[in-house]
């Protein structure tokens, strides 16, 4: 009995001492894919904007449609702007959300169909041409292309461009809706009547504050930009992006403004004055989702260049 009893002890020590037993975290992983469309034809100007995100957490799935369009007679954010029922397999692979699809590659271009109360509409492209890398790290890859395309809505055809912008975020959960993530983003989508793709965005949040509350290793560059001329990068835009903010406006009870004009330089390529021509939004009164549809100029010595497109964006 004594002998017992040592044993029984010794076990119990020598498995005080080992370590506990880890089974891990469940795997978090996040796609994006976001579909812009510009018209070619500034005073008709049409904008469409398709998102499908998708995800997992362990062995759950899930899958979150976002979508609007711009034309003459203002924004109309569409159905089935919500999150959707997401078999589970490889999240490389679109499934189609309740009245939105999306079929095709970068490689053999896309088409994209949505069918609801509201629209019909169907948006077909060549293959995409890579546009910019924002983002470029182990856990986080944030790449942009774009391609020429046509839009088929109500009885009518546009010709313009797509912007392909895609989102791989490992340690991301889609669902979450994280504070710190944005402050006073901005984003532009824009095109000169000479063809010049400009992208820019600027965010500004902390960084480091956002990964240190969340665990996670990376988050996105806080601003950086470029304009392209053809298959050329003529110009960078680096930290600090010369934006200045030359009117906005206050919406009622929020406790914060919306950027209207502004004013962007871009030394060896010109100077951008551009203006919102309509909002669309979801907004509260701590915050908000803002889409704007852009117009303005690009001036070069005397010379002047229209320039057209779209902006997003988000006080907090």
């Amino acid at each position: 009995m004594k002998r017992k009893l040592i044993t029984l002890l010794t076990l119990i020590s020598f498995t005080l001492l080992l370590p506990p037993l880890s089974f891990g975290e469940p795997e978090t992983l996040y796609y994006s894919d976001r579909f812009v469309f510009r018209s070619k034809e500034v005073d008709d100007l049409t904008l469409v904007i398709l998102n499908f995100s998708r995800g997992k957490e362990g062995e759950k799935y899930y899958g979150e449609f976002f979508g609007a369009v711009f034309t003459q007679t203002g924004w109309w954010f569409l159905e089935g702007n919500d999150k959707y029922f997401y078999k589970p397999g490889n999240l490389e692979i679109i499934q189609p959300s309740y009245f939105a699809k999306a079929d095709g590659s970068a490689v053999s271009g896309f088409k994209l169909r949505y069918d609801g109360g509201d629209f019909t509409l169907n948006l077909s492209s060549g293959p995409t041409q890579p546009l910019y890398t924002p983002d470029a790290g182990k856990t986080l890859q944030k790449q942009l292309g774009v391609a020429e395309a046509v839009l088929n809505i109500r009885g009518q055809e546009h010709w313009g461009e797509l912007v392909h912008e895609t989102v791989i975020w490992q340690g991301f959960n889609g669902l979450k809706r994280y504070k710190g993530l944005f402050k006073e983003y901005l984003s532009f989508y824009l095109i000169t009547e000479k063809g010049r793709e400009i992208y820019l965005h600027r965010n500004k949040s902390n960084p480091q504050e956002f990964l240190n509350k969340y665990g996670l290793s990376e988050t996105f560059l806080p601003e950086g930009g470029l304009v392209r001329s053809g298959p050329e990068s003529t110009y960078f835009f680096k930290p600090p992006i010369p934006l200045s903010l030359l009117d906005s406006t206050h919406p009622s009870f929020a406790f914060y403004t919306v950027p209207q004009r502004w004013k962007i330089d871009a030394p060896s390529v010109g100077t951008l004055f551009i203006w919102s021509r309509g909002n669309a939004s979801k907004n509260w009164i701590w915050g908000g989702y803002y889409l704007m549809s852009i117009e303005g100029v690009l001036k070069t010595g005397t010379t002047e260049e229209r320039v057209w497109g779209l902006a997003e964006y988000i006080p907090n």
